[in-house]
């Protein structure tokens, strides 16, 4: 029978964070995901010294108006559906060809200059768009493109840390041995995890995680309200059963953040 590997992130708790810092309680995790454009080397370096783990946030495939103008994206270096360059309306993003050779040039001079600031890794965000139903129809060489994107920040990153958000379906069985994280990223709650193919997903998280000491990371916005404590609890039982690392916003991740002993403070 085949020995479990030991996990590859050495951490029992992690947040989120977008915003501007410093931000107090940030520094009583062992695990930190920050946008690296709002801190001050100093204020992380504090953070460093607290011993806490800080990975930057990079959005793989997703870029916002003002980027897309900043590299001078063109249409053929944007995904497209329906004839339109595919705007994810909720996030105010546009979805990157990951073939862009721009868009791959930025990614890694982002990543490079990242390493070279002493971050302790980086957190893949919006890969995930390679599964969406929108584009189903290019999913085959989707997945192999923005497999290569994963596989470029290991070679940028080869002794710290590459956690992936979502992407567990199609694209994780491609990167796995790449990761040392993947983060599981949506409502999560008691209802719908109980359904079939969430329980699924739990279970083929866990075989990762015996496998390969992959880290499963959930990650959940459980806004305060008179059942969010049930919520949480949920939440803490759940990752406590499959040995997983969790973490429950308390609201949108730029806004602030739950502390460990469930105190809510608001970012600046």
């Amino acid at each position: 029978m085949p020995s479990l590997k030991p996990p590859r992130i050495r951490a029992r708790s992690y947040t989120v964070y977008y915003g501007y810092g410093p931000l107090q309680g940030i520094d009583q995790y062992e695990l930190a995901i920050l946008e690296p454009n709002g801190w001050r080397s100093a204020d992380l370096a504090y953070l460093k010294g607290r011993g806490v783990k800080l990975l930057a946030y990079v959005g793989a495939m997703e870029a916002a108006p003002h980027v897309v103008q900043k590299l001078r994206l063109q249409s053929r270096d944007l995904l497209r559906v329906n004839g339109e360059p595919w705007l994810r309306e909720e996030f105010g993003t546009y979805v990157v060809d990951p073939r862009s050779a721009v868009w791959r040039h930025h990614l890694l001079e982002q990543m490079t200059a990242l390493a070279h600031a002493g971050w302790d890794g980086v957190f893949l965000d919006s890969l995930g768009d390679v599964e969406d139903p929108a584009v189903a129809g290019d999913t085959g060489w989707l997945l192999s493109a923005a497999a290569d994107l994963v596989r470029m920040a290991r070679s940028v990153f080869p002794d710290k840390l590459v956690v992936m958000n979502n992407g567990l379906w199609l694209l994780l069985p491609l990167v796995a041995s790449y990761l040392d994280g993947i983060c599981w990223e949506g409502t999560l709650s008691e209802e719908e995890l109980a359904a079939p193919w969430a329980q699924m997903t739990l279970d083929t998280l866990l075989q990762y995680s015996n496998t390969l000491g992959l880290v499963p990371m959930l990650l959940s916005l459980v806004a305060p309200s008179a059942d969010s404590d049930r919520q949480l609890e949920y939440l803490k039982a759940l990752a406590r059963k499959f040995g997983f690392l969790h973490y429950a916003a308390p609201f949108d991740y730029a806004q602030g953040v739950r502390t460990p002993a469930g105190d809510i403070v608001r970012g600046r």
